[in-house]
């Protein structure tokens, strides 16, 4: 059992999203948590969430009495990407460090002001790109550390999900003034994440083709293909799309197709992320002996989002933000993503490749 100097008091900030009932599941498993206090935005059901779990202590729709609160270690946000900034930064006015959902924002501008708010006030935020904890992306980065890959020449990622028709056509996450963008905001950007977190580059130019392949009229993209580069020169590619017939309605059941890849001169890892494990080669000095190997996992069960890892990511997050050290994943990696986002949407736009300043 946990002790109780690294027990945790919450507070949940939710309008509806897909992924509020995911969050409250994870709190309700893990033994850190010890107190819940949920608050209701843009008429979300409080009384739904607090039905999560029995550790719910208070329920309320107004945010101010929420941050009013002195015993709260810590905000975990789920709300629409319009809403979350002006969330973050009430917040951080209350002195209340945040775990948000991604991509934090409509654009990237966005989210860096409230970066350098938090930064003023020493808060430590963190962005949910919980596949940072997934075993393949951090075995994968280490043998990159490590010098089995060797020198890396190209990232390949794909994410492809259900179509639009099994999920809601009229829902926010596709209406621009709320979301942002389409795919890119709401699945391409874990993979954005991942491939720079694995290489532990930021991606400096940006070639993209966005569009609209579903019968539906979207406000946003629901068809992506985007060529990248990274500071140290590999290139990368990503295709996202709600793409998938066949798949049950909603999004905690749609189907996925989704995979990563890292290719360099000594190796390469092949990740395709519905599965429990991965392919390592390599014929670098110390890794030659192994060759190709399938590496696999078998972690505990758990209801949280994300299973087990999801709750190792929610609890170093909470460590993080209460000792000052660094979340899992860092705003400032959020705040990349949007740019990449950004920089995808312009290039569509304009037909050119475009280039992302350093910070």
């Amino acid at each position: 059992m946990t002790s109780s100097s690294d027990r945790f008091v919450v507070g949940f900030v939710s309008t509806p999203h897909p992924h509020s009932v995911l969050h409250m599941k994870t709190l309700d498993v893990l033994d850190a948590i010890e107190t819940v206090h949920v608050c209701g935005l843009e008429g979300e059901d409080v009384n739904m969430l607090a039905a999560e779990t029995d550790k719910v202590a208070s329920t309320t729709n107004n945010l101010e009495d929420l941050l009013a609160r002195d015993d709260i270690d810590a905000l975990v946000v789920s709300v629409r990407n319009d809403v979350c900034p002006m969330v973050l930064e009430a917040g951080i006015a209350a002195g209340k460090a945040s775990l948000f959902e991604k991509p934090g924002a409509l654009r990237a501008d966005d989210l860096r002001r409230i970066m350098e708010l938090a930064k003023a006030r020493g808060l430590v935020m963190g962005a949910m790109f919980q596949n940072r904890t997934n075993p393949k992306a951090v075995e994968t980065r280490e043998a990159r550390r490590s010098g089995a890959l060797g020198t890396v020449m190209a990232v390949e990622g794909r994410m492809v999900t259900s179509q639009v028709r099994y999920r809601d056509p009229n829902h926010w996450l596709f209406q621009k003034g709320l979301s942002g963008s389409g795919i890119l905001s709401w699945l391409g950007c874990h993979h954005i994440d991942l491939m720079s977190y694995m290489m532990e580059e930021r991606i400096v130019e940006v070639t993209a083709l966005l569009g609209n392949q579903n019968p539906e009229r979207l406000e946003v993209e629901d068809t992506a293909m985007l060529a990248v580069r990274f500071e140290g020169g590999a290139l990368g590619s990503l295709h996202a799309g709600y793409h998938l017939p066949g798949s049950d309605a909603g999004y905690t059941g749609a189907s996925y197709d989704s995979f990563l890849a890292l290719r360099g001169t000594e190796g390469y890892a092949r990740m395709p992320m519905e599965e429990d494990g991965y392919t390592l080669y390599s014929q670098a000095p110390g890794w030659a002996a192994l060759g190709e190997q399938y590496r696999s996992f078998s972690p505990p069960d758990s209801k949280a989002y994300g299973g087990f890892a999801g709750e190792r990511f929610l609890e170093d997050y909470l460590q993080a933000a209460r000792t000052g050290g660094e979340a899992p994943a860092p705003i400032e990696a959020a705040v990349h993503v949007l740019e990449v986002i950004d920089a995808a949407i312009e290039s569509s736009e304009t037909g050119r490749t475009v280039s992302i300043a350093k910070p």
